[in-house]
This record gives structure tokens, sequence and C-alpha cells, in this order.
């Protein structure tokens, strides 16, 4: 008996060391970043309001750091509010912060071998990394310029048609111009089974639970149990969208094959891949992507780009019905440079400042990716005095980040000469740098997509005039970047507000329908 309790208490008594030596470890460490109170166990869940953007920097501001701390039943968060942060900790310690997170939630939407989602340590991401650099780097984006054009111009033909319909024929623009690229297929309506599925996509990635707030992501095997076990409703939601998700993956290739079958496949990404593959087949040497492989590849393609480039249009076009003054100032200087005989073309860039502006100004204004793509942290940290924990969930507060006032004055105004150099007599306000990511994450489609909302703003801007809609009284409606609702997804975007477009003028009109492409169907 006494031979029992000795033993228990000699357990016992190294028990307590090693929690004395673990508790003296951990109280060398430096402090976790600033972060509100929370609840035991579950941490900051239930705390967290639906606009979490502004909740974090509004944190921030209260406790004097750039850099804050939140718990989900367990997970770090941690959340940069400033351009400084982010670049300090994903740009220059790219090494260590280069990594995803699980992403449960969306995977078990269905998403394949999406890179976008793929930890850095997974065997095909440098395959996939590679070969998205390579076909969207800024020397091969030039390759899409002329698509760019005509879609923008096929885009203000059918505005002035169906003047009704421009979010919808927003979403054509960029879903022609991606599938034209990943499928060599034309899409010419609205209504394409392509537009619709990218439409449910959208809605998908745009309406989901905040990012860390999913019961999903902390309790993976919910997927397998019925939808009101789960009290998020992560569940369901994701249940709602498998069958789009799917298609979005699936359809391109299928289509592919199929037309390469009949000998009418036309030159495409999908093309390129599927040839080499049979090619290494013929070979005798074994696949480097299966076709699981490159429906993910296709569906990071057509999603990604779709989406954000559709999610920062709608903040242009908010933008231009708001400030009809900055409007008038662009047109002016399109008119100046491009003139009344002809359109727009990549060519004309340099010499429209004011309109690259503009162009800054909206990827500032509402960047599509609000809280950024989340990174992972791989290894401890610390970062001026504060301790980063491995596992660490990293969000780079898109939007605190462009709205910060210590670089931007009266920062929710839309105001595109912020941006002009000191040496020209302007504030010198910094372009924008957090709407397509940080570090060794960087979207790699940004060239490709900073061309295509350019070509698409500056086409719209010398053809299409954007007016506030009118209550039955007869006055207008206000619009504010600040009271407008947004979509709080992983994508977001203003939802639905009125805007009355139309041609600018009659010359406008007349010059759009004298276009070679003015017969394009509706």
């Amino acid at each position: 008996m006494l031979l029992a309790v000795a033993q228990v208490s000699v357990v016992y008594a190294l028990l307590y060391l090693l929690y004395k030596r673990v508790a003296s470890a951990s109280s060398k460490r430096p402090p976790l970043p600033p972060g509100p109170p929370a609840y035991p166990l579950i941490g900051h869940i239930g705390i967290l309001p639906e606009d979490e953007e502004r909740a974090y920097k509004e944190w921030g501001q209260k406790y004097g750091s750039d850099v804050i701390h939140v718990n989900m039943l367990g997970q770090p968060i941690i959340v940069l509010n400033s351009a400084a942060a982010a670049t300090d900790l994903l740009d220059k310690r790219g090494s260590i912060y280069s990594d995803r997170p699980a992403f449960a939630f969306f995977k078990a939407m269905g998403w394949h071998d999406h890179v976008t989602f793929m930890g850095s340590n997974e065997p095909l991401f440098p395959t996939y990394r590679r070969l998205f650099q390579n076909l969207f780097s800024k020397s091969e984006s030039r390759k899409y310029m002329t698509l760019q054009v005509n879609e923008a111009r096929k885009l203000v033909q059918r505005i002035i048609a169906r003047p009704g319909e421009w979010r919808r024929l927003l979403r054509l623009y960029s879903t022609a111009i991606i599938m034209q690229l990943v499928t060599g297929e034309e899409i010419l309506r609205p209504d394409d089974e392509y537009v619709l599925v990218a439409d449910q996509v959208n809605a998908a990635v745009s309406n989901g639970p905040a990012v860390g707030a999913a019961g999903l992501d902390f309790f993976p095997w919910l997927k397998y149990l019925p939808s009101w076990c789960d009290p998020t409703g992560s569940t369901a939601y994701v249940r709602q969208w498998t069958q789009a998700i799917d298609s979005v993956q699936t359809m391109p290739l299928r289509k592919v094959t199929e037309m390469m079958k009949l000998g009418l496949a036309k030159p495409s990404l999908t093309l390129d891949k599927v040839l080499e593959e049979e090619a290494r087949v013929r070979a005798g040497e074994p696949r480097l992507l299966s076709d699981y492989n490159l429906e993910g590849m296709i569906g990071t393609v057509y999603a990604a780009a779709q989406g954000t480039t559709t999610d920062t249009m709608l903040v242009f076009v908010f933008a231009m019905t708001m400030y009809p003054e900055v409007q008038k100032k662009a047109k002016a200087e399109l008119d100046a440079v491009v003139g009344p005989d002809r359109l727009p073309e990549f060519a004309d860039r340099e010499q429209l400042p004011y309109v690259e502006r503009v162009l800054q100004e909206t990827f500032r204004m509402w960047p599509s990716l609000r809280l950024g793509v989340p990174h992972r942290l791989t290894e401890d940290d610390v970062y001026k005095g504060m301790f980063l924990p491995k596992g660490s969930i990293i969000l780079a507060n898109a939007t605190a980040i462009s709205h910060d006032e210590a670089f931007y004055a009266d920062p929710w105004r839309f105001d595109p000469d912020r941006f002009i150099p000191k040496e020209q007599g302007g504030r010198g306000e910094p372009l924008p740098s957090a709407q397509f990511g940080y570090g060794r994450r960087i979207c790699p489609g940004r060239f490709t997509a900073d061309n295509s909302v350019f070509m698409a703003i500056a086409t719209m801007l010398h053809v299409l005039q954007f007016e506030k809609a009118r209550d039955e009284n007869g006055m207008e409606i206000a619009l504010d970047f600040t009271t407008v609702e947004y979509a709080r997804g992983l994508g977001s975007h203003p939802k639905t507000f009125p805007s009355v477009i139309s041609a600018a003028s009659k010359r406008a009109a007349e010059l759009v329908a004298g276009h070679d492409l003015c017969t394009v169907p509706l």
C-alpha cells in the first residue's frame, strides 16, 4: 500500500515538474497580439460581427496595434491590419507564411485540386504554381489583349441594347474572356450554361460563412452527418452548392474532350494540357496530371478570374453612379486621347493617367477579397515583440489596409486624384497593394485580371453614361459606399443597387453600332 502511494506520489511530482517547466517556458514567450476578451474554450465565436473586416480594424485601433489576435475554438487567427505588417510577414518571411489552412469548408463543397486552397507542401503545388505563373505572366498576358478588347466592345454593345441587364452582362464579359482562354469556346449569351454556373459559383463563394467561422473548418467530420448536426449551418450550405462546384470543374474538360473526338477543338489551355498528357502516355511515361487534377486546375482559373473581375466591375459601376464628377473627368481625358471616332485600345493606356487612377481607386475602394485568402504559419514566430504561434491562420485585412487613414485621406471617398505624385502637385498616396494578395501566394493571374478590368472600364467610360436612379417621387436614390450591403463570403462586392446606364451620346451609340462586332447575339 505504501509502495503504491509512493509510486502515485512520484508520478504526480513528475507531472507537476513537467507542468512547471511548460509554464515556465510559456512565460518566457512574448505575449500574443492584443485582442478583445474571449469566452473560455470557445474563444471569440459569437463575438465577431458580420462585417468582421471592420471589427478587426476597430479592435486594432482600440488596442493600438496593427496586428491583432482572435481565437476560434482554440484556433489562433492573426489579423494584419496594415500594409507594413502584411509586407513584413507575408513577403519578407514568406518561407514560413506561404502555407494554407485546411479549408475543410471549401473542400467539402467539392473543389478538386484548387491551387488557391492547396497547401504549399502538397506534391503538385509547385507544378500548378509554375503552370499558372507561365500562363499568366506579364508577357503572356499581352497575348490575351485582343480578346479583352473585343469582349469589352461586345459588353458596351450589349448594355446599350439591354441596359436593364447590365449586371448579367458584366458577368458575361468576365466569363467569356476566361472561357475562351480555358476552352477556346466563344460565349455569346448571358444565359449560356457557363455563365449560369459562374453565377452560382460566385454566389457560393460570396455568401458563405466568414473565414474561420464555419463549423466544417473545426469539425470536418460534420460533412458525413445530417445537416442539422451543424449549428453553424455550414454543412447545409456546402450541400446546396456541390453540384455547381462540380460543374464548374468538370464541364470545361468534358466539352473539350468531346470536341477533340469530333476534330473541332479550338486552341485553349485545356486542349494544350490534354495533348501534353496524351503525349506522355504515348511515350510510355506516367501522367503528370490526372483528369481530376486537370479539372482542379481549370476550376481554379475559371472561378478565381471570373468572380474577382466581376466583383471589381460592380464596384466601378457603383462609383461612377455615385460620383458623376469623376465620370465626367475620365470622359474628358478619353475624348482628348481617343477621340470621337474610335474606341480605346491598350496602346492608349499610357496616355490615360486619370483612367488608370480610376482603375486603381476601384481596386482600393473595395477589394474583392476583403480579408485576402488566408495563409497558415508553419513555425512559431515573433513580430514586434508579439508571439505568433505555429499553425495560426493569417489574414491580411485588405479592407483595413486599403482604408488606412495613415496613408489615405478621407478613405471612403472615391478620389482617383489621391494617387497623383507629390512631384506633380498631388498627395502621392500609395497605389493599392492588397487586392491581389501578398508574398509567394500572390495571385498569378493579376496581370491578366488588371488588363481585363482596365479595358472594360476604359470602353465603358468612353461609350456609356452612368446615372443615379430615381424613386417614385422623382428624387435621386442616394448611394454610399459605407452603407451599401456587401456580399461577405470569401469574395465580396456591393449587392443589388440601382444604376441607370445608357449610351453617353448619339455619337457614342453610332460608334458602337458601326463596329464589326455589332451583330453579336444577345
